[in-house]
Formats: structure tokens, sequence, C-alpha cells
């Protein structure tokens, strides 16, 4: 049996281990929708589903190009085993650090007073509120 993997679990790995670290991995449409918004490439939900369970073998060059740029990875991670696997130990040290760093925070949050907690809370709940105001003004279209 090969090593090798496909492009559907190059996809799917991904979609699992790529996202934001306060997140789930993104949605089907999630993903769609981000390719179509940074590279102009339209794909539907339902496409990138079949391209990730490996239900489609055959993808556009385009959709590959939009989807490695999607997730910022180079085209060839798709193709190359040596680069997936440099790309894939990468991505592994970023989630490594990202837990490591969320545990951190949560061990010296657990130092504090519950007083001192709940205002670290109210704070993260306003400062997650302020970002999420930012995110949606800056969707808007601008006055001409």
């Amino acid at each position: 049996m090969s090593d090798e993997r496909s492009f559907a679990e190059r996809l799917a790995h991904l979609i699992a281990t790529v996202h934001p670290p306060d997140r789930k991995p993104y949605s089907y449409r999630e993903i769609a929708h981000g390719v179509a918004e940074q590279t102009g490439v339209t794909m539907s939900a339902t496409h990138v589903q079949q391209l990730a369970v490996g239900a489609r073998k055959d993808p556009k060059r385009s959709h590959i190009q939009a989807l490695a740029q999607f997730f910022g990875v180079p085209v060839t991670y798709f193709f190359d085993d040596e680069v997936a696997g440099q790309v894939d130990r990468q991505v592994e040290d970023v989630v490594a650090w990202r837990d490591s760093e969320a545990r951190n925070l949560a061990q010296r949050a657990m130092r504090l007073s519950p007083r001192d907690r709940e205002t670290v809370t109210a704070l993260l709940d306003q400062l997650a509120g302020y970002d999420e105001t930012r995110h949606r003004e800056g969707r808007r279209r601008k006055p001409e």
C-alpha cells in the first residue's frame, strides 16, 4: 500500500486543521464563500464537500489554485508528498503552539481570584463583541 494521500485526503486534512484557533473547522459553505471572496473562483459548498470526500476525483486547475490560496498552502501541496509533509509539519507546529498558548492562558486565569476571573471573562466578552462589530462594519460598502 502506498503512503501517498489522495487530493481528497489532503483537502480533508487542511479542512480539519487549518482554521482560526478560537473555532472549529470551516464549513464547506464557508470555504466556498471564502474561496470566491479571496480569488473570484466560484464553487458550491456541495462541490467542496465532494472534493473533500473523494466523490469528485478530477478537480479543475482553477479550483485547486483557489483552495490552495484559501488555505495558505502552495498548489504543490496537493501533488507533492515532500511539500505536503513540510506543510503538514508546519501546521502541526502552529496547532501545538496554539493549543499550548490557550492552555497557558487558562492556567494563568485559574490562579486569579474568582472576582478577577469574572473581570477577565467580561473583558474577553467585550473584546469579542468589539471584534464582531468591527468585522461587520468592515464588510459594509462605504458611501460614495
